[in-house]
């Protein structure tokens, strides 16, 4: 980040890099175990900053816990959420999520508190929003290592997936959001992406961040992850936009998939909300519905970073790290672990979806899962460096 005006720039050595957070849940049980649990999610965010180099934050949504939270001091909670990263310096940007917006809680005024925060760079973009329209939609420049650079080498895109229930109002099916983006968001996205397109003549290479995956990520799991493939963990149904409203699914967030599928040089999509996924998947063909195909796009989950909310996988944070010279060909990603393992390292490229990732499985509560830390052909280039390093030594020492 520049001194200019929050101003986030790739490295002098041409690398940018992300740390991707989500479903912190605080504020969980008040009165009981949630301030201790809320305790150990702060030593999360901070082990895996101290592991990584990153250069911005993301809050992909859940932040607080608004149903286990009161109204007086709700908002208060979010001084908790960003006290490890104003610790370590680093700017940080906001997606909210289904439970920061509850009948104690409201986003609005999560935003308000997150405001008063020099570090937070969380913005409001769609014109004439309104609450149902939801918070976090905007994007965020991205530049070179010149301060003079006018033109972006990345755009980092946010959109608030709503849902939870109307702040106010009672724990109640006839008090639910809508839990897609909004129709007039989607809109608002691809009408931006065509000024910018116009204004810096050319698209520029992007990501996008909402806290609930699209149904195209549901699609594909019923088609079936392949742990080879899609390394990482697959243990609950994908519950995707439009899947917890009281009312049938009626293709809400297809306005909203179709925007991205228009954004030209969108490389990669990432969402939370499933506690128990973590694996990332290539869009190709037509899997959300008859005639929506998907265009190459990668989509991918987060982890687990808070103790809140369900799940007993090992907390961490994804991490995306570009590289300015290969921006627009890939996006290497890993989680980070608190206790600073690495899992799920997969490079995001034309070829995602059909390399085959190590068969190194990871023991969690008896369930398993291909941490994918490297391509078969990786695996035998360390198997060719082992035996240079360590068995032709020996046969000389001997």
């Amino acid at each position: 980040m520049s001194s200019n005006d929050q101003r986030l720039q790739f490295k002098s050595d041409g690398t940018f890099q992300i740390t991707v957070f989500s479903d912190f849940h605080y504020g969980e049980v008040p009165n009981g175990d949630g301030p201790i649990k809320d305790a150990k999610t702060a030593k999360v965010v901070s082990s895996v900053l101290n592991y990584e180099n990153t250069q911005l934050v993301v809050l992909n949504g859940d932040l607080i816990t608004g149903d286990g939270t009161q109204a007086h001091n709700s908002t208060n909670y979010l001084d908790q959420v960003v006290a490890p990263i104003v610790k370590a310096n680093l700017p940080w940007a906001s997606a909210y999520g289904n439970h920061d917006n509850q009948p104690n809680l409201s986003s609005e005024n999560i935003f308000k508190r997150e405001k008063t925060y020099k570090n937070s760079l969380t913005q409001k973009m769609v014109p004439n929003s309104s609450p149902a329209t939801g918070v976090t939609n905007y994007y965020i420049p991205v530049y070179g290592a010149s301060d003079s650079q006018e033109v972006p080498e990345l755009l980092l895109w946010f959109f608030d997936s709503r849902g939870g229930y109307w702040y106010g109002g009672p724990y109640s099916p006839s008090n639910k959001r809508p839990d897609w983006v909004d129709t007039p968001v989607a809109e608002w996205f691809e009408k931006t992406n065509i000024a910018l397109k116009k204004q810096y003549g050319k698209a520029i290479p992007s990501l996008a961040f909402f806290h609930i995956p699209v149904n195209s990520t549901l699609s594909f799991q019923q088609k079936g992850v392949d742990p080879n493939k899609e390394p990482g963990f697959n243990l609950e149904t994908v519950t995707s936009q439009g899947r917890q409203y009281p009312k049938s699914y009626q293709d809400w967030d297809v306005p909203f998939m179709k925007a991205l599928l228009h954004t030209e040089g969108l490389l990669a999509t990432f969402s939370g909300h499933d506690h128990w996924n973590d694996w990332c998947f290539k869009w190709n063909g037509t899997i959300a519905d008859t005639t929506l195909a998907g265009n190459g796009v990668n989509m991918c989950y987060g982890r687990h970073t808070g103790y809140g909310g369900y799940g007993t996988l090992d907390r961490g944070g994804r991490q995306i790290l570009l590289k300015k010279d290969s921006l627009k060909d890939q996006v290497m990603t890993w989680i980070r672990l608190e206790n600073g393992l690495i899992t799920g390292n997969v490079t995001l490229n034309s070829t995602y979806g059909k390399d085959q990732y190590s068969s190194i499985l990871h023991k969690r509560n008896n369930q398993s899962a291909n941490l994918g830390y490297a391509t078969t052909q990786d695996i035998n280039s360390i198997i060719i460096l082992l035996f240079l390093t360590i068995f032709i030594p020996l046969k000389l020492w001997n």
